[in-house]
């Protein structure tokens, strides 16, 4: 039966896809948020409320959400809070926990916060040198208005940019410089330990 995910964004839907290719055969489908930090809860709950109104006519069996810690705005405990403020008032249950389900009449919800977000996470899990991500990174970490958030989003640019992709390759950025195609170079070690807890939320569905 029918499976929704929901993401944050592109890049997380892309790389979702690749740790889990079989998506279309187990029924899963993804669904973007376009943003899932504190300023985004109304844009979770009506996602949520989108896909109740849609299970009357083609029916849900799981729904998962797939949402950065950001420990910079919240806690394991007040992220879950985050999500069970949206999933009470659209399913009237709360999650008790991450990466298990919660019954909610006729579907299942459960949660998982990649921790600390996805960026840091695909620099860990980068497989070729990235000297010239490593010097830029470096460059704006020192800025004295630099956020943190920032440079840690600025960083798997920088690799795929500039270490993975050549110069012509460079030329169509919007096309090139994306998880996707730097993963089809062999830019990502998607066998990485770091990866274990996201594959087995994954598995779940």
């Amino acid at each position: 039966m029918r499976k929704v995910i929901i993401v944050e964004g592109k890049q997380d839907a892309a790389f979702v896809k690749v740790l889990a290719p079989d998506l279309e055969v187990r029924e899963i489908e993804l669904k973007e948020l376009e943003g899932g930090g504190k300023n985004h809860q109304d844009t979770l709950r009506k996602a949520l409320k989108a896909i109740q109104n849609d299970n009357q006519f083609n029916p849900v069996d799981k729904i998962g959400i797939l949402l950065d810690l950001d420990p910079g705005d919240f806690t394991v405990e007040s992220r879950l809070a985050f999500v069970n403020e949206c999933t009470e008032i659209v399913f009237g249950i709360k999650l008790e926990s991450i990466n298990a389900f919660r019954q909610a009449s006729d579907l299942q919800l459960a949660c998982h916060f990649i921790q600390p977000n996805l960026d840091v996470l695909l620099r860990k899990i980068a497989a070729k040198p990235s000297p010239r991500a490593d010097c830029l990174h470096a460059c704006l970490a020192s800025q004295e208005n630099a956020k943190q958030k920032e440079s840690e989003k600025a960083w798997p640019l920088y690799y795929m940019r500039w270490d993975i992709c050549d110069f012509a390759e460079r030329a169509n950025g919007a096309k090139n410089v994306s998880f996707n195609y730097t993963h089809s170079k062999g830019a990502w070690n998607i066998e990485a330990p770091d990866l274990a807890e996201l594959k087995a939320f994954l598995s779940l569905f």
